[in-house]
């Protein structure tokens, strides 16, 4: 691969269709592990807090993604399901639209604070948009930045490939909820009625994905003085 190739690659924005996501997080901050015991780097509360979207993907696909993007962090904490297995925890909801028994579910985080220890600043929140002029889902439903969304809930997901100094990682730029279940907080999963996913009706994911690549340049040149003491927690 050329050198050009390679840079285009690494900065490059990926979408991946037709996903269930499960216990993800764009707007609750989710405390991470420090198996290191690192020292945080301000008195935040938000050190060692990400915003994390975690997808359930087919055998096939995750291994197509592992081919192209060889090495990633992501991959080392992948956790493999039967679909049998993931039924029968989750009998109310609808596993049907990944045509596969194996099962794949990878974590993608992104850090709340960015920055150097004398100026931690909020990163960059993962986009979230609906199916139908960016605001709704298949059945209507309102989809907002602020929408919270539950185990099961259906769509396409954009992640940024990136090169740091810990090595190679993906970072969550976009969610597109189809067809999503609202989040009510606990651990009870609200009654669901399986429904079939459509294509991308008013949203041009390669449109999108301009946008975000253009976003991700503008933060990759901010990190790129400060991110030397800033390692992704995964």
């Amino acid at each position: 691969m050329s050198e050009v190739k390679a840079q285009e690659k690494k900065n490059s924005i990926v979408t991946v269709k037709d996903v269930i996501f499960m216990w993800s997080s764009v707007n609750r901050a989710v405390e991470q592990k420090n198996e290191d015991n690192k020292p945080p780097l301000s008195d935040s509360p938000l050190e060692f807090h990400s915003y994390e979207i975690k997808i359930l993907i087919t055998d096939e696909k995750f291994k197509k993604l592992k081919k192209e993007y060889k090495g990633a962090r992501n991959w080392t904490y992948a956790k493999e399901y039967e679909k049998e297995e993931l039924e029968g925890k989750y009998p109310d909801l609808d596993f049907s639209s990944l045509d596969s028994d194996d099962l794949v579910l990878i974590k993608f985080a992104s850090t709340c604070l960015q920055g150097p220890k004398e100026n931690r600043t909020p990163s960059r929140p993962i986009e979230l948009i609906g199916i139908k002029g960016r605001v709704q889902d298949i059945n209507g439903q309102p989809v907002t930045q602020e929408t919270e969304f539950s185990n099961g809930s259906k769509g396409h997901f954009q992640f940024r490939v990136s090169e740091t100094k810990y090595g190679l990682y993906l970072y969550p730029a976009l969610v597109c909820l189809t067809d999503f279940i609202e989040y009510t907080g606990g651990t009870s999963t609200p009654d669901y009625d399986s429904l079939e996913l459509e294509e991308l009706d008013d949203v041009d994911v390669k449109t999108e994905a301009k946008k975000a690549k253009k976003a991700a340049a503008v933060e990759a040149a901010e990190a790129e003085v400060d991110s030397e003491e800033d390692e992704p927690i995964f």
